[in-house]
């Protein structure tokens, strides 16, 4: 009994310290867009949003997709070996074969892109480096959760938040703030924070370079379903943006709107530490019925009352905060905001199961759900937004978030809860 009561405490503070690490580099990462908007006007923010739409679909097509399945794979096989350079040396021929794309892709396509999001050719050169900054900062956080390593995966997220964050202020303090600075923030930021933990790679886990035949078919099968969804999620979150810009609303508009979503994918990005740090617990354990239980019926409904509470007090604080900081600049982002929040109580109610979803490889049912969400939230915002504009958006969201609970629910009790022996 004191053993489990020992075991407990220290998986209980290992949760909390990761959370707090985790959580503070998320709300850093989620802060550096909203101290931007304050030193832009709503025209200029709403053209950074565009652009950063453009740099995130390409880190969600190239990169995004095989950073799962390399987790997922890489936690199984140090279970067996002790090692993950099988599925490390798959993961870099990925990436690889991603930057290639990424370079075949971009020459033909800068004008068009420049246009969508009305700025210069050169600005959207500074996007592309962004998006190599990007790849790089998600390619750390995730080798370190691959190696088990989740302190030090919640520390690059932490370090590169920080740096971030101060190197936006130096623009401001300098009058060097512009679209181009901007971006090439996150370049040097991840440069940075590379240069730190390179040191403090176990890189005797990564050797020797192997190509397995057998991880390379179920990684590459794995990742296949895995760009499905992941690009159907990059439409949640920029699909919304997407209608705005072709109903041809004010960039204004797209700006003003991407502020309150930008706190949303923030609180959002906070919810989705609770999969980041319990996915390598339950990859190793998902056959574990007796852990499985703790997980969803002890574990689940004290950090989902814990979560709920911060975003009910966000809900009431959120139109004090918002004015504060920002006057009546960005005054409709608060109706988006608080709109949005249902959703991130929807979020915070299924994110348990996406671990387990991850674990059982039930990936087509994933990008089935996905895909479906997206679905109903471009059809809704076709319909809303036309006569709503933002608040249509943000409706369309909440929506397609509800829809996409209640799907993974009915699954997971109709197809899983009698699988696990629950």
């Amino acid at each position: 009994m004191l053993n489990k009561i020992k075991e407990q405490f220290i998986e209980a503070r290992v949760l909390v310290q990761f959370g707090l690490l985790n959580g503070a580099g998320q709300v850093l990462g989620m802060i550096a867009p909203l101290i931007v908007a304050k030193f832009l006007s709503p025209e200029l923010f709403g053209s950074y949003s565009l652009a950063r739409m453009v740099a995130f679909f390409f880190l969600s097509l190239l990169v995004t997709s095989a950073q799962g399945p390399f987790v997922v794979s890489a936690n199984q096989e140090r279970a067996v070996t002790g090692r993950i350079n099988k599925s490390f040396s798959v993961q870099c021929l990925f990436m690889a074969v991603g930057f290639c794309i990424f370079a075949a892709v971009v020459v033909p396509a800068s004008r068009p892109l420049a246009v969508f999001a009305k700025i210069g050719s050169g600005e959207l050169v500074f996007v592309y480096i962004a998006f190599t900054g990007f790849a790089m900062q998600n390619c750390f956080v995730n080798l370190f959760l691959a190696m088990g390593q989740r302190i030090k995966s919640a520390l690059v997220e932490l370090t590169f938040g920080m740096l971030t964050v101060g190197l936006v202020f130096v623009l401001y303090w300098t009058g060097a703030i512009s679209l181009k600075n901007v971006f090439l923030v996150h370049f040097m930021s991840a440069v940075a924070t590379s240069v730190i933990f390179i040191w403090v790679v176990d890189f005797e886990k990564l050797r020797p370079f192997m190509v397995d035949r057998n991880y390379l078919k179920g990684m590459f099968d794995f990742t296949k379903w895995m760009t499905l969804g992941t690009m159907a999620a990059y439409f949640i979150t920029w699909g919304d943006s997407l209608v705005l810009r072709a109903f041809n609303k004010p960039l204004a508009n797209i700006g003003t709107y991407n502020l309150g979503y930008g706190i949303f994918k923030g609180v959002s990005a906070l919810i989705l530490l609770i999969h980041a740090y319990f996915l390598p617990f339950v990859s190793e354990h998902i056959k574990d019925a007796e852990k499985m239980k703790d997980y969803l019926f002890n574990k689940r409904p004290k950090i989902f009352l814990l979560g709920f509470s911060g975003i009910v007090l966000l809900f009431v604080i959120a139109p004090g905060l918002l004015r504060m900081i920002y006057g009546e600049f960005y005054g409709d982002s608060i109706a988006v905001l608080r709109i949005l929040l249902v959703g991130c109580a929807l979020i915070l109610y299924i994110i348990f199961y996406e671990a387990i979803l991850y674990s059982l490889k039930k990936y087509k049912f994933i990008q089935a759900a996905a895909i479906f969400q997206v679905s109903v939230n471009l059809v809704l915002d076709i319909l809303l937004v036309p006569e709503m504009g933002m608040l249509g958006a943000a409706i369309a969201t909440v929506l397609a978030y509800f829809c996409r609970a209640a799907v993974v629910e009915g699954y997971f009790r109709i197809k899983l809860k009698g699988l696990m022996k629950l």
